[in-house]
Parts: structure tokens; C-alpha cells; sequence
């Protein structure tokens, strides 16, 4: 799954990887969480600012559900574009 958003002049795009996990018989199960891989680019003309960044939750685990996942991914953003540009 992959959510853009606009936010300051700036396009964020928040893209989830599910993690599975696998079992004994070496056959994927259903996915246990998500990981959000953040990209950040200027809208007008599109340069990437940085390189993606991959987030998961403090504890250092995956996210529970996709809601959690865009939404804390999208925060990141909003707080690294913050930083460069001001509130």
C-alpha cells in the first residue's frame, strides 16, 4: 500500500511493507505488521529531499495495522519538513 500527501510545498509519499511471518513448512503466513518507508520531494519541480526512511514503532517492532503505520509516517515527515522550512 502507498498514501502520498501534500503538505508545506512538499510531497510526502508513505509506502508500507508487510512483514510475514513464516512458518515451519517454510510457507508465508499472513502479515504480522508493517514497516512505513517515508519519501520526501518538493512538489514544483519533484527532487527528493534526502534518502526514504524506513520507520517502525519505538520498541523497535513492526506496526500493528497500516492506520498506524501512514500515520506515523506522515508525522515524521511533517516534523522533518518543519524542521527545514519552519512551522
Amino acid at each position: 500500500m502507498e498514501k502520498t500527501y501534500s503538505y508545506k510545498g512538499f510531497e510526502v509519499t508513505v509506502r508500507l511493507e508487510s512483514v510475514r511471518a513464516v512458518s515451519s513448512e517454510f510457507t508465508y503466513g499472513p502479515p504480522v505488521g508493517y514497516v512505513a518507508v517515508v519519501s520526501i520531494c518538493t512538489a514544483d519541480p519533484r527532487r527528493p529531499i534526502g534518502v526514504p526512511i524506513r520507520l517502525v514503532t519505538d520498541g523497535n517492532r513492526v506496526f500493528d495495522t497500516e492506520d498506524d503505520a501512514l500515520t506515523t509516517g506522515f508525522s515524521a515527515a511533517q516534523r522533518v519538513i518543519d524542521d527545514r522550512v519552519g512551522p
